[in-house]
């Protein structure tokens, strides 16, 4: 792969394939093209003109596919002609469809998928290199499966070729989409199949892919943000990795000391490759950690390799190398990759050249580079040729030449340089690469818009609109790309379960809390983010082959909340929103500025826009928030804390005209996480939720665009199903499906059905599998009661719901497992179970992701840990009150919030203190 991950660049940078040579150019000595007839006398004795059809006939007969395929690497890749090579297994119809059990038909299918996998990773065309492997995913499993289970001829090379690059193919694209780990285990499988079939002459490059991808799970996941603390150990690693190819090849007869050509055995060439490759590896770690004399020692004899070879790519990926590492001839290497036939190679010259400049000549040539990388706008089956790291580091350099200009020349384009750059990532095709991207350079670009129009705005209602329009451009997009793209079938059970040995313990006192159910050790704890990590790849990997759609952005958003106001009389919305300080503010002493948490308040149509608060104050109330919750309820000075710093500065406006009959919260970032409908008013003993009806929402366009508003009132019907997994204990009792006036023939529970609980209940077993067929009936009301954990992962994914002795349910599982489509309400009745909901681009995350891309109505969650006897209380008031709702007709109207609402009104007259009160409000309600 050679990549390069210094900042100006991605990982192994792509190549692009040469356009001027594709099969059949005349001249060309390997494909026949059409004679030259040109002055040539009609008579009516002429020689008869050849038939193209039967030349290209005669060349397609002649062809050896295999031998082409197992060339494809060091004669086509080499020279950075693979478009040829695939035309040729095109007219050969190679890539035909045919019985899967002639095997070596079969792989010569695969090998073909290969090369035009090979030639989109070259042409940074990840859409269709994802379309190759799934196209082909079949096929070479077929083919490594009868490979494991030793049914292929020990003597067949060709097809135990194919299976080894098939699989480091695919590793390419995942590793491109920043799906480390999935790439890892591509990587691994082709370095064990090449090791096992004594492909000795592949093994270089495979094992080489292998180390990078590995380095790269541990210490640059989408998550992780750590700079790679593991460079160090990774130089080790690829030390030795060199060291042991080297050897290696000295033991197969390959020269390692002297200059390679293209005239040496193919076996020996492709062995020379991935040696480069392995060296430009080395080079770029050893760049990284600053030790750039040795990255220049090192990349010199990889250059030495792919010049004796006329590897193109990698020859523009060592001078690539040199110009970033070699300050003093920087300009010089770059100016002779600019000559180069490497597309991306050459603007990676143009963009570090026009740094160097600088002055106007520099900002000048950076801007019609930025124009450039413009033009590749979104649309559907978009190809980009431009990876988005590429995109930042260009706009980063542009302002830093403009901040070298006189002030009258700076350009007025700064800020709509970096949006446009940003917005350009909405594009992004699969889902691990747009987090990570999304994190890195997209959320901070429209944080510093927003304050640009906080700040410099005029205050008028369009400055309001747009900053509602930025902030809802920013906010839960991958939830509304899921929204918008199709459901993916659901998944059966996981292939890997967890148990815990540590012995259940029977709750303290008399607190029956609905927490973890037992302490666990380190090992299990470690265990336990295992499995996090592990159901989350499956997540992604599902989105690589299901590639999201990405939601278009509604610009009249802030008008259609506005309309949403006008026509709900009574109701009122704050919008949260997090913005960072204006572009190139600094403080007093040049220190950087801190972020800030705006509101935006709207009634009755109008929108307005408060002063800011400290972002800081947010984070210690959250903390604050963190510290309550790992006991018990948020203490009543953290609610009264609550108040002051969230509501108390929007009340005012909240009441104006009157107390509103409905209003709803939209939070973000480490809101998410605090307890709002608990806040408690200086003057009031009544939390929030007990004064007004109250419910939560993810984002505007999610509540208005989306319509989750319309499930504030529902149609409810005596047939409705009421469907419950109950993991039950002590201190998880599951009463809150007993006494509710449910008809029991439309109950249905996986797991222990309580004892008061009779008449024709469906009884389903508490797993997988019971959990399948609970959802299979599609019920209208689902509820889950038992204990909830929380582990701390590097971003908050960590709310696991307990399944019994046999398991644990993640977010990740409801999002692949779970299907609701005709749900109207659903309860997580689990402490912590609404946690987790943030993401550090924006983004919206834990069960209410799940839940609401599952199908799911009005959500109930907690954000503590909940007393038992309060969560049996308030879900079973809910559930009682929706049946109430049905009347002698047989149908009715549920107001889910007004339902919430009257129930939390009389906990709060039956209550006399606020601590009490506080506890008996365990759901905050999200719309």
């Amino acid at each position: 792969m050679g990549r390069n991950d210094d900042a100006r660049q991605e990982p192994e940078e792509p190549r692009e394939p040469d356009e001027a040579q594709e099969p059949g150019v005349p001249g060309d000595p390997d494909v026949p093209g059409d004679p030259d007839v040109s002055g040539r006398p009609e008579t009516s004795g002429a020689r008869p003109e050849p038939d193209p059809g039967s030349a290209i006939g005669d060349f397609v007969e002649a062809l050896d596919v295999e031998d082409l395929i197992m060339r494809f690497d060091v004669d086509f890749d080499v020279p950075m002609r693979q478009s040829r090579a695939i035309g040729m297994l095109r007219l050969a119809e190679a890539d035909e469809p045919g019985p899967r059990d002639d095997v070596r038909r079969t792989a010569r299918r695969v090998g073909v998928h290969w090369c035009e996998t090979v030639r989109a990773d070259v042409a940074y065309e990840l859409l269709t290199g994802l379309r190759q492997i799934e196209a082909s995913r079949s096929d070479a499993e077929y083919l490594h499966a009868r490979l494991t289970r030793g049914e292929l001829d020990p003597a067949d090379v060709f097809t135990r070729y194919v299976i080894a690059r098939w699989f480091d193919g695919a590793g390419r694209i995942q590793y491109r989409l920043g799906s480390f780990t999935t790439a890892r285990l591509s990587f691994e499988t082709a370095a064990a199949v090449a090791e096992a079939s004594d492909l000795w002459w592949v093994l270089p490059d495979l094992r080489s892919n292998f180390a990078r991808a590995r380095y790269e799970e541990q210490n640059q996941t989408a998550r992780a943000g750590d700079g790679g603390t593991g460079a160090p150990s990774f130089i080790a690693v690829l030390n030795e990795l060199c060291d042991t190819i080297a050897d290696a090849g000295r033991a197969h007869g390959v020269d390692m000391e002297g200059q390679p050509s293209p005239e040496l055995p193919r076996e020996h060439r492709e062995f020379l490759r991935g040696y480069s490759n392995a060296l430009h590896n080395l080079a770029t770690a050893l760049g990284q950690s600053g030790d750039s004399a040795r990255s220049l020692e090192v990349t010199a004899r990889s250059l030495a390799i792919s010049e004796g070879l006329r590897d193109e790519y990698r020859i523009a990926q060592s001078v690539t190398n040199q110009g970033l590492r070699d300050k003093e001839r920087s300009a010089e290497h770059f100016a002779r990759l600019r000559g180069m036939g490497w597309r991306r190679g050459r603007l990676i010259a143009r963009q570090n050249l026009a740094i160097g400049t600088g002055g106007l000549d520099g900002l000048r040539e950076l801007g019609r580079l930025l124009d450039e990388l413009g033009q590749d706008t979104p649309g559907a089956g978009r190809q980009t040729g431009m990876d988005v790291d590429f995109h930042a580091y260009t706009v980063q350099g542009y302002r830093r030449v403009a901040e070298t200009l006189p002030e009258e020349s700076r350009p007025d384009d700064l800020l709509s340089r970096r949006l446009d750059m940003a917005k350009s990532v909405r594009a992004a095709i699969a889902l691990p690469l747009y987090k990570r991207a999304y994190a890195r350079h997209v959320r901070p670009a429209y944080l510093q818009a927003i304050a640009h129009h906080v700040h410099c705005g005029d205050g008028s209602r369009e400055n309001v609109e747009k900053v509602v329009s930025l902030i809802e451009e920013s906010s839960g997009r991958e939830l509304l790309d899921l929204l918008a793209s199709s459901r993916p079938q659901t998944l059966g059970p996981p292939a890997r379960t967890l148990t815990l040995s540590t012995p259940s313990r029977p709750p303290a006192g008399d607190e029956k809390r609905r927490g973890a159910p037992q302490p666990v050790t380190g090992e299990e704890e470690a265990a336990l983010r295992e499995l996090v990590a592990e159901r989350e790849r499956a997540y992604e990997d599902r989105f690589l082959h299901e590639p999201l759609t990405s939601a278009t952005h509604d610009e009249d958003i802030a008008h259609r909340l506005a309309q949403y106001t006008l026509n709900h009389p009574g109701s009122c919305v704050i919008r949260y929103f997090r913005f960072a300080a204006p572009d190139g503010v600094k403080g007093t002493g040049g220190e950087a500025m801190p972020d800030s948490l705006g509101m935006v308040v709207c009634k009755e149509g109008q929108l307005t826009m408060l002063p800011a608060v400290p972002y800081d104050h947010v984070t210690e109330l959250a903390r604050q928030v963190s510290f309550d919750r790992q006991d018990k309820a948020p203490t009543e000075r953290t609610c009264r804390r609550v108040w002051d710093l969230l509501i108390a500065p929007a009340w005012d406006l909240v009441c104006r005209g009157g107390m509103p009959t409905h209003l709803t919260l939209i939070p973000t970032d480490d809101v998410f996480a605090i307890p709002l409908h608990v806040a408690l008013a200086p003057d009031d003993p009544h939390p929030l939720a007990a004064r007004v009806p109250l419910s939560h929402s993810v984002s505007v366009a999610a509540f208005v665009t989306h319509g989750r508003h319309l499930l504030k009132r529902q149609l409810v019907e005596s047939n409705d199903d009421l469907a419950a997994l109950l993991v039950t204990d002590a201190a998880a009792t599951g009463g809150e499906v007993v006494k509710t006036g449910w008809p029991p023939e439309h109950i249905a529970v996986a797991g222990r059905v309580p004892a008061q609980l009779t008449g024709p209940v469906r009884k389903l077993p508490g797993d997988w599998d019971g959990i399948a067929e609970l959802t299979a009936s599609k019920p209208e009301f689902f509820v889950y009661a038992g204990h909830g954990r929380f582990v701390d992962t590097s971003e908050d994914y960590g709310p696991l719901l307990h399944l019994g002795d046999g398991d644990w349910v993640t977010q990740f599982d409801l999002a692949l497992r779970l299907s609701l489509p005709r749900n109207k309400v659903a309860i997580l009745g689990a402490c912590l179970a609404g946690q987790g909901m943030r993401s550090e681009g924006g983004d919206v995350l834990g069960f209410m992701r799940s839940l609401i891309i599952s199908g799911a109505g009005a959500i109930g969650v907690p954000l503590w840990k909940v007393l038992d006897s309060a969560m049996v209380a308030t879900v079973r008031s809910v559930l009682r009150q929706s049946r109430e709702a049905v009347g002698p007709s047989g149908a009715g109207i549920f107001d889910v919030v007004e339902a919430l609402h009257g129930h939390y009104r009389q906990v709060a007259e039956d209550y006399d203190g606020a601590a009490g009160c506080i506890e008996a409000m365990p759901l905050a309600l999200y719309l």
